[in-house]
Order: C-alpha cells, then structure tokens, then sequence
C-alpha cells in the first residue's frame, strides 16, 4: 500500500488579499475570521487537510506590512518563524491592488528559503481583464523564480481544487507535518473579534485585543460559560463599544453566542466587559499574554 503524500504550506502575501478565504474554502468550515479590512488575522492559523492520497499542513499567516508598533512587530514575526516550515508557499496577491513595499517584504523573505516551491496566486480574476493578469505576471516574475502561477477568485471551489492539485504534485512522501490543533481559546477570542470587526468602524477593530479571563464546562447541563475582557486603547473608545444602553455589547455578544452556540454544540452563557489599557499594541505584556 502506497503512502500519503504529505507536506506543510505557508499561505503568505501582504494583508487583504484573501488568505483567509481561501484557507476557509479548503478548510469547508470557517477557521480564520474573514473581513474586508486589513489585520484581522493575528495569529498564525493552522489547518490539517485529509484526503484519500494526501495530508497537508496549511499555515495562515498574518498579513506582513509595515511595522508602527510592537504588536506590528510580533505580527511580522510570527509570520517569519512559520516560513522555517514550508516546503510550498502560496504567494497570494490582490490583482485590484498594486505591487508595493508590502509585497516586496514578501517575496524577499520568501527568496531567502531554500529548497522551497513557489505558488504565485494572483486573486480576484473576476475584477480585472487578462492585460492587467499579464502584467502582474510580468511584475512578479522578475522579482522572484515561480513554480507555477495561476489566477484565481478565491472564493471560487474549483480554482481552489486547482491550487490543490497542484499542491500534491510538489509533495513528498511521509514529510513531518506541523500540527497545532485550533484551541477553544482562540476559536473564542477569534469569535468575538470577528463582530467586533463587522460591528464598529474606524479604529475600533484595531484597537481592541481580547483575552479570556475564565471559562468552564457543565458536562450535565451542556453549558459553556466564558468570561471574556474586550480590550482598548482609550476611555473615548469604551461607550463606543458598548453602545447606548449597552446596546453594541449586547449586539455583539448575542451574535457571538449563536456562533459559539453552532461551534461548540452546546448552550453559551457569555460574560463580556470592556477594559482601558493605555496604548495596549506597544506593551508586549498584555498582547503576548493572550
């Protein structure tokens, strides 16, 4: 009996380009929060894939860019430390978008992996014509050696398919998979910034960190109670996310419960309190200790 083929791959590209919905597409279940606007993933993502011939580690990557603070820092990092474990990266770009000092970090930390195969993923086809797709084709080519370049809608189940095939064309027999399973605490925390992200504007999302202060289980009564603090930056920041009344918070949790609720197949009794910590994304103390 033959062995699967196996093998680790890093979905990499500056932010907002559709990493995220694109690992979801493989994934058939949403693991990684998706939005329209840049630094929703902060962590590293993993998904293990099974298939009849094949076992794959996929990484998603926070979206590198151009560090401001200590969390832009971190961010950049975390995205550096999962390249030591491809094998294949998946470049993805925003053919909407021009080529900047973003993408190029990019595709500079990516020439200096050896042994590595190159995906170039150019998204969002539907948008654009075939001059523009020539173009960027030309563009990236010059800056680094592709393996294979397809374009793509990532939000499309047969160009995804495409990618995979030609994932386990390049894979290797019995390589070491990464597995880090997706723990309960950041399924949670992942959970309630995705709302917090859809609900409030300007520079809420992105001030705001969240961090379980407890949690239990009723085996008996099926119930998973979660106390949670939203995290903020400033007091002008706090009413606005809790609303008149309490009003967004209540919002906010509500949704969050439903989601939870489907996730964990249990009853959700949800505590949430919003906390002010000056200047929270240059004090690694509170982002690290998440």
């Amino acid at each position: 009996m033959q062995n699967k083929k196996s093998g680790t791959i890093v979905i990499t590209g500056k932010p907002n380009v559709g990493k995220s919905t694109f690992i979801n597409q493989i994934a058939k279940n949403k693991i990684a929060i998706c939005s329209p606007k840049p630094q929703t993933t902060r962590d590293k993502i993993y998904y293990i894939y099974h298939d009849n011939d094949s076992n794959i580690a996929f990484i998603d990557t926070p979206g590198f860019h151009i560090a401001k603070n200590k969390l832009d820092e971190y961010l950049n990092e975390q995205i550096k430390t999962s390249y030591k474990y491809a094998s294949i990266f998946v470049l993805m770009i925003d053919l909407t978008r021009e080529i900047d000092e973003e993408d190029l970090k990019v595709i500079n930390l990516i020439k200096s992996i050896r042994n590595r195969k190159l995906i170039l993923a150019l998204n969002k086809k539907d948008k654009v014509n075939n001059e523009i797709i020539n173009k960027y084709i030309d563009q990236i080519n010059k800056l680094i050696e592709i393996d294979k370049t397809l374009v793509i809608s990532a939000k499309n189940n047969n160009d995804i398919n495409e990618i995979l095939k030609v994932i386990k064309d390049y894979l290797q027999y019995d390589e070491i998979l990464i597995d880090d399973n997706l723990s309960d605490d950041f399924i949670i925390t992942e959970t309630i910034r995705e709302e917090i992200i859809f609900n409030c504007y300007k520079e809420i999302p992105y001030s705001t960190l969240v961090k379980i202060q407890d949690k239990s289980y009723d085996k008996i009564k099926n119930i998973f109670t979660i106390y949670a603090n939203i995290i903020v930056e400033k007091n002008s920041q706090k009413p606005i996310l809790v609303g008149k009344n309490g009003s967004m918070i209540k919002k906010i949790g509500t949704n969050v419960r439903k989601k939870l609720s489907n996730y964990f197949d249990c009853k959700i009794v949800l505590h949430l309190f919003v906390i002010v910590e000056n200047d929270w994304r240059n004090n690694k103390k509170i982002f690290l200790n998440n």
